[in-house]
């Protein structure tokens, strides 16, 4: 069928004007023409096609798709907000899958990560004359009426910064990654349905992320990271301070059989320089006057401080020195994994570095008896801190006799042998002789204790020991233990002496730099070491043992710092029962002032400090 246009006269008439115009009028008009059917386009897409945003939504560890989210204004369906507000809503099943990953993680966050659009040099001057804010939020079904339309609120919490801090002088855009917790235990109603971006500066949002919650700020990667907790922040600038007092409303505040406390995790810029033994380059961290001192040390550029060792682990957090040297200070989720598998029973150990576990608070422990840890530089090394000498005794007494003791090694004695005889009041066993303990175990039969069977199966838990043909072998790694029991100052001693013992198992080129002190050590000095382990009930090592030999006079040396050496060795000497047994040598070490053995202390401080950042007497690199 064919229209007759000539039948509608305001066509003819439009037609008639149109070929009248001027070229200069006609050229207008169809720009004019361009851009109005232009914008109706994008208003039908917007409107017909779903209002959907530019950025995605995606979550961290899932299946689920990246996905568009529903935009509740214009600036929400463009990529750039500037100088107004973007408003965001989760689509229903997003709202679904929101929900199942905060019933699983418990604490988690949304991450959004932005570009900002950098400035010539004579621009900038103009920008930094005043503040231009930045600030990211949430929505909630609270936030719409009854028809579903957005009601806009003036008391949101928000995370924010000064977009100063961000922009570069040149072309191209500048990124920060910035993410905003959600509350713990809340009811699902209560979960957010959207975001709330605003921005008087010209941003560029790409995505958001949903990941297990992390608060503080990470510079380790090529966008840096800030994330804040659920009560809002602000975030940005060159202060190393963080204010982590909001965290408790995101993660568990104590230990217990269902939750595990948040850990801090450190790391730092690599240095050209640590320092010297009486000067190693260090920072202090100071949370709520708590002072923790981090010695740097090569190699080691990373760090976890376990928040249930700390005395007020959500506070504000500061660096009294060396503040520029830190690139990353993160509070986040523990795995649930070290959740005591059932009450009173614990074999996932939390990684630390042994200098927080001394001064720890019993009652954050997972378990009433005991508390394990693992020595974070030192993978299977395992530290059983126990809560006095009886539970100590259950789990290495037996142990003790059969790895060490004179007389009874290789061999499992019942309780009734055992009797009231004393193992030792700190412990130190390799892999090997864990092995070699177990197999025996199982070839005859032995009925253990409880926690021995405990401790069986945290060593086969940690890899320290691996069955094999109904028996185990040895993995990588040792165990260590001390006792509450103990007095402080002897439980630092203890601690020393022990942690030598756990770097000589793994390491291969420490034992062999032991054996090279060990062989040239003077026989007056071995013969005074040999006769002190033989005369002191409860030692009793074995001296046909040459590695266990080794192994004893290289902690019995390193247990104190340098200065305290000598004096040690002399100590021991002017002691009645060690007199009795050798005088002579007593009055050698006596007339030599001990420094045999301080000289052997030299050159295995010297080794310790050039490979770990350690030092006699000191096996952390943390310390209060």
């Amino acid at each position: 069928m064919r229209i007759d246009v000539s039948k509608f006269s305001f066509i003819n008439k439009f037609i008639n004007r149109l070929s009248a115009l001027e070229k200069k009028q006609k050229i207008s008009f169809a720009t004019i023409t361009f851009f109005a059917v232009a914008d109706i386009f994008v208003f039908c897409i917007f409107v017909c096609g779903g209002k959907f945003s530019s950025p995605t939504l995606a979550f961290d560890n899932s299946s689920f798709e990246s996905q568009k989210m529903i935009a509740l204004n214009r600036p929400a369906s463009k990529r750039t907000v500037n100088k107004n507000y973007a408003y965001y809503k989760f689509t229903e099943e997003q709202i679904s899958r929101l929900m199942v990953y905060y019933n699983h993680f418990g604490s988690i966050g949304i991450n959004v990560r932005v570009g900002v659009k950098n400035q010539s040099e004579k621009k900038l001057k103009s920008i930094n004359a005043s503040e231009k804010v930045f600030t990211y939020g949430f929505l909630y079904e609270s936030d719409f009426d009854k028809k579903g339309k957005l009601s806009k609120t003036d008391h949101r919490i928000l995370s924010g910064c000064d977009l100063r801090n961000f922009i570069k002088v040149g072309k191209g855009r500048s990124f920060f990654s910035n993410e905003l917790s959600i509350e713990k235990n809340l009811e699902e109603k209560f979960l957010p349905v959207g975001i709330e971006i605003y921005s008087d500066y010209p941003v560029e949002i790409y995505d958001f992320f949903v990941t297990r919650s992390k608060i503080g700020y990470d510079f380790t990667g090529e966008i840096p990271f800030y994330g804040v907790a659920s009560n809002g922040g602000s975030f940005g600038g060159n202060s190393r301070d963080f204010d982590f007092s909001g965290s408790s409303l995101v993660f568990p505040v104590e230990n217990s059989n269902y939750s595990i406390m948040p850990k801090i995790e450190l790391a730092f810029y690599e240095s050209q320089d640590y320092g010297t033994p009486g000067e190693q380059l260090k920072t202090v961290l100071n949370a709520g006057g708590e002072k923790i001192t981090v010695r740097r040390a090569s190699g080691v550029d990373e760090c976890v401080i376990q928040t249930a060792l700390m005395n007020s682990p959500f506070c504000s957090y500061g660096f009294a020195e060396n503040a520029s040297i830190v690139k990353k200070l993160i509070m986040s989720a523990n795995d649930a994994g070290l959740i005591p598998s059932e009450p009173g029973i614990v074999l996932v150990p939390l990684k630390t570095d042994p200098g927080l576990i001394l001064d720890s608070k019993s009652s954050a422990w997972r378990t009433h008896d005991y508390e394990l840890y693992e020595w974070d530089r030192f993978p299977g090394v395992l530290f059983f801190d126990t809560a006095d000498y009886n539970v100590q005794s259950d789990f290495f007494r037996r142990l003790s006799f059969y790895a060490e003791k004179v007389g009874f090694r290789g061999s499992l004695l019942t309780d009734e042998q055992l009797g009231d005889m004393h193992g030792y009041n700190a412990h130190d066993y390799g892999a090997e002789t864990l092995a070699s303990f177990f197999s025996k175990v199982e070839k005859e039969g032995f009925l253990l204790n409880r926690k021995e069977r405990i401790l069986k199966e945290i060593l086969i838990h940690a890899g320290v020991i691996v069955p094999e043909d109904g028996c185990y072998k040895a993995g990588a790694g040792a165990v260590i233990s001390i006792s509450r029991e103990s007095a402080q100052y002897l439980r630092q001693t203890f601690l020393a002496h022990e942690s030598w013992h756990g770097i000589f198992f793994i390491d291969e080129n420490f034992r062999n730099a032991v054996a090279a002190v060990y062989y040239t050590v003077d026989d007056k000095t071995m013969s005074f070491m040999k006769g002190y382990w033989a005369s002191q009930p409860g030692l009793g090592y074995d001296p046909a043992d040459d590695f266990l030999m080794k192994n004893e006079f290289m902690a019995y040396i390193m247990q104190q710092p340098l200065s305290g050496i000598s004096k040690y060795f002399v100590h021991l000497a002017n002691r009645g029962s060690v007199m009795k047994a050798m005088p002579e040598l007593c009055a050698w070490v006596r007339q030599t002032e001990g420094m045999t053995f301080e000289d052997a202390g030299k050159i295995l401080d010297t080794y310790a400090f050039d490979n770990w950042g350690l030092r006699a007497g000191r096996v952390m690199l943390m310390s209060r």
